[in-house]
């Protein structure tokens, strides 16, 4: 009989979970199939893992309970009763022998009871009753379940480009906070704790930012606030700091004992008293022309110079001593602001780098999501040099039989700047727009719409806001080197010249150059080494950036 009762027990905890599996595995089920669709709809990752969450967390929540809930024997002996009809015999029993153990009233009940439970096991004892139609429904929301599992989900792109941004925009915020931990280990001044504390905040706005697009508008944001911080008129005025120290630098001012221009000015200011006629007509003659080169770049430093020569040259030593020291806390103040704007172009350059970053992230994975590119055919940002003869634009090869030997095409307009049509001999047509000189052309038809920028004249190249300037409206042509084969003597306004792109043999995409170009053109602007025929051009150039 305990051999029967104890089998009764357990068929009662199987039963227990299938009526429970019966009363709540539909909503369980419904619940699950609603987060799958939920995950098909949305790009959201979690509704995936918590539906296969409740699932699991409600199977295994439902076997613990089954081998844990207690079950009585004299449950066990009413259900065994009940399921064979011997009329509370195992009850019976099972009192008898907690009341009378070993009592000869109890042996007899005792063996009645053994007899009944022979040859009988749980299963006929508590015979199941299932419900076929909830076990149906659960059924077939477990098969839909398991199909929307293993079906592909459209949204799995998404949340792979998703996290994938997520990883370029981590990246990007380690490298700038690790460059803004190089940057606070160097002395700084004022502008360079604002740069880095610039950095900083950027990393963690990057961080944080929910895809490529608000990390880009993030760092045009700071480029924004650090651009504002730079003077329309800064490549004049860093002329004229650099050019001051270094020309006292080398031939020091009378009666000073070298040191920077600021340094210089306050030393000839104390000794402007004891100063012979002749070393203050030297001074004199010094000074004005230090004041011509200043005009431009430091109008203060400049018009305190020219009062400082006039005052040596009639003698007045008292005002000459007042306006160099006016000239040295011009030059000094001067030369903070210069250094104040290089710390922030230093940091324009670092935010243009991490734009670029971020830029080529996304150009990789727009280009690993492209369906059907074929080999050789150019995708949308980046051009492939047509034939020989023809400027860089999208299109494939083409196949001439001899290269090079396009017939020129016939363009009208100004000097420098024409537009034609050309055709070779081979197969194969590339487009964009070329530009020659003496009006002729031959390039091919189309405009480039290649990855890199267009110097032709009225492009636009990319950068972090506003517009780029136009150097060719300037109007003066200047003498710049090239490929011969353009024509000797021709005159090529700035930016049309192909002898100043990164060419050999063959045209090459600017997209593949033009990182290396906004590094040169950076550590320029730092260096300032430009040639005096070309300042007041790039100076319209930056002060026409500075325009809204």
């Amino acid at each position: 009989m305990h051999e029967l009762l104890v089998s009764v027990r357990r068929r009662l905890r199987w039963l227990w979970a299938v009526a429970t599996a019966e009363a709540v595995g539909p909503a369980l089920a419904v619940i699950a199939l609603v987060l799958l669709m939920t995950a098909r709809w949305r790009p959201w990752a979690w509704p995936e893992p918590a539906a296969f969450a409740v699932l699991a967390a409600a199977a295994g929540a439902l076997v613990i309970a089954a081998l844990t809930i207690r079950v009585p024997l004299p449950v066990a002996a009413r259900a065994a009763d009940r399921g064979l009809s011997t009329r509370d015999a195992f009850v019976t029993a099972l009192e008898a022998d907690r009341r009378f153990p070993g009592s000869p009233f109890a042996q007899p009940i005792h063996e009645r009871a053994h007899s009944l439970a022979s040859g009988v096991g749980g299963r006929e004892a508590v015979p199941a009753h299932y419900q076929p139609r909830r076990l149906a429904v659960l059924l077939v929301l477990i098969a839909l379940v398991a199909g929307l599992a293993i079906a592909g989900n459209p949204q799995d792109a998404v949340r792979q480009r998703r996290a994938a941004e997520h990883r370029a925009l981590q990246a990007e915020a380690a490298r700038l906070r690790k460059e803004a931990t190089a940057l606070a280990k160097s002395p700084q001044g004022a502008q360079e704790k604002a740069v880095v504390a610039k950095l900083r905040a950027l990393a963690q706005q990057l961080e944080h930012a929910k895809d490529l697009a608000h990390g880009q508008a993030a760092i045009d944001k700071a480029a924004t606030e650090l651009a504002a911080k730079l003077d329309p008129n800064f490549l004049a005025q860093k002329a004229a700091v650099r050019g001051l120290d270094r020309s006292l630098a080398a031939n020091p001012l009378p009666a000073t004992s070298g040191g920077d221009a600021a340094s210089q000015l306050s030393q000839l200011a104390q000794a402007a008293g004891s100063l012979s006629p002749e070393q203050r007509a030297a001074a004199a003659d010094r000074l004005q022309s230090l004041a011509a080169a200043q005009v431009a770049g430091n109008p203060a430093a400049a018009s305190a110079l020219a009062k400082a020569a006039e005052a040596l040259s009639r003698g007045d030593t008292a005002a000459a001593t007042a306006a160099l020291n006016q000239a040295a806390a011009a030059q000094a103040a001067a030369a903070g602001s210069v250094q104040a704007q290089e710390s922030a172009i230093d940091g324009l350059t670092r935010l243009d780098a991490s734009k670029g970053q971020l830029n080529a992230a996304q150009s990789a994975l727009a280009q690993g999501q492209s369906q059907g590119a074929q080999p050789g055919q150019a995708q949308p940002g980046q051009g492939q040099p047509g034939q020989p003869g023809q400027a860089p634009g999208q299109g494939q090869p083409g196949q001439g039989q001899t290269p090079g030997q396009g017939q020129p095409g016939q363009g009208q307009g100004q000097p420098g700047q024409g537009q034609g049509q050309g055709q070779g001999q081979g197969q194969g047509q590339g487009q964009g727009q070329g530009q020659g000189s003496s009006g002729s052309s031959s390039s091919g038809q189309g405009s480039s719409v290649g990855g890199g920028p267009n110097t032709s004249a009225g492009g636009n190249a990319p950068s972090l806001g506003g517009t780029v300037y136009d150097p060719g409206s300037l109007g003066d042509p200047l003498q710049l080197g090239g490929d011969p084969g353009l024509g000797q003597g021709s005159a090529l306004l700035p930016g049309q010249d192909p002898g100043l792109n990164d060419i050999g043999s063959a045209l090459v995409p600017y997209g593949t150059v033009f990182d290396r170009y906004q590094a040169e053109a950076s550590r320029s602007l730092r260096r300032l080494e430009l040639a005096p025929s070309v300042r007041d051009l790039v100076r319209s150039y930056f002060d026409s950036l500075a325009r809204p």
